[in-house]
């Protein structure tokens, strides 16, 4: 695991990964293989609610999603910065969350997330923290509007494409690891998605990390509606396997030019281009998930963000 404090030094700009991204939206990425045919058998709104609803073959897998964000006006990330979530989840019928080891990365610097059979922990290096119990029944509320594992998974932190798509149209069918896939390719509502990273800002505000890193709780309605207003080009698309409906790739590519009058509000920002992506692979596959080795009080991981706020003081 990557050391905690080089995590927090760029928290900075992991908010604006989260306020301009959703954080860790998905994409499939440009080297997805050529859409070939199959546009008349498929619905792509059926698809879609299929691959979100009730879905026993979505129970387990592995989920690998980023987030490259390349600035305007920001000297000091004039090279793109990247954001990450991976790893494996099983969900349990009947389970309140699902069992999870998810890595959250900022470059090089990361802190885990994981919840095993019941109980949940938030890591730093080698050594975990029970998560306390407020913390996890928010993690538990929304993760209830997920209708499956994946789901389950991914709305914990206000991940959800299907919510977030529009103008969805079959593009083709294809192949991603000898499965056939339909494609389909839409726009999306930037709204919605800055709504649902509140989500994600929550969770990170209630384990005390937003305070510790001096920046605000929640994005305000105000700077939802500049980001909003910004964009100026925004195209997804999600892969959809045919035989068992679980989205395999799904995601966007976002660009957007800030108002001169707006780039004081945005940190100085002028403009940039945000590339979300999501994998899922290992679909109703076995995983192995364990809780961390050495758990440590909470109250400890609580004096480490309060000595960091101190110094960003």
């Amino acid at each position: 695991m990557a050391n905690e404090h080089g995590f927090y030094a760029h928290a900075p700009r992991l908010l604006l990964a989260i306020v301009v991204a959703g954080a860790l939206s998905s994409c499939g990425g440009d080297a997805a293989p050529k859409a070939t045919d199959g546009k008349a058998a498929f619905d792509a709104e059926k698809l879609t609610r299929q691959a979100s609803g009730p879905n026993a073959a979505a129970r387990s897998g592995k989920i690998d999603g980023s987030v490259q964000i390349t600035l305007k006006g920001v000297p000091e990330f004039s090279e793109p910065f990247s954001s990450s979530v991976t790893g494996p989840f099983v969900y349990r019928k009947g389970a309140a969350l699902p069992d999870y080891e998810l890595e959250m990365a900022v470059r090089d610097y990361g802190v885990e997330l994981s919840s095993v059979r019941g109980r949940s922990y938030v890591s730093l290096g080698e050594t975990g923290y029970a998560m306390p119990p407020a913390v996890r029944r928010r993690l538990v509320r929304s993760s209830a509007r997920g209708r499956n594992g994946l789901t389950r998974t991914l709305e914990q932190f206000g991940i959800a494409p299907w919510r977030w798509e529009t103008d969805k149209r079959v593009a083709g069918t294809e192949q991603i690891d000898g499965r056939q896939v339909v494609r389909i390719s839409t726009s999306f509502n930037a709204g919605r998605i800055l709504t649902d990273a509140n989500t994600l800002m929550g969770v990170l505000s209630s384990l005390g990390i937003m305070r510790a890193v001096g920046l605000p709780a929640q994005i305000t309605r105000r700077a939802r509606k500049l980001i909003v207003k910004s964009v100026t080009s925004k195209v997804g698309a999600s892969w959809i396997a045919v035989s068992d409906k679980v989205i395999r790739q799904s995601g966007f590519t976002m660009r957007f030019k800030v108002a001169k009058a707006d780039q004081a509000a945005l940190g100085g920002i002028t403009g940039g281009t945000v590339v979300g992506k999501l994998m899922v692979t290992e679909v109703g596959k076995p995983q192995s998930i364990k809780p961390p080795e050495t758990v440590a009080p909470y109250a400890d991981f609580a004096l480490a963000l309060d000595a960091l706020a101190d110094a960003q003081r």
